[in-house]
């Protein structure tokens, strides 16, 4: 993450969003869904809590997408 956008990865593909994309984000038990402003598109992203090392860094991830964008 940072101010131009977050980027996700996987083993067979990389996804570079700019945060003007996003309408905000909601977070399950177990993942992190940001979701776009294209009223076409339910979801945008799935980013799972499992997939972080710590619980500390669910937390940093909770803060840096309340800095930019919006929980809805």
């Amino acid at each position: 993450m940072s101010p131009a956008g977050i980027t996700t990865s996987s083993d067979h593909s990389t996804l570079i969003q700019k945060w003007s994309v996003l309408q905000g984000y909601r977070e399950t038990r177990g993942h992190f869904v940001l979701l776009s402003r294209d009223p076409n598109i339910m979801c945008l992203e799935v980013l799972p809590k499992h997939g972080l090392s710590t619980a500390d860094d669910v937390d940093r991830l909770r803060v840096l997408l309340d800095r930019y964008t919006t929980r809805v």
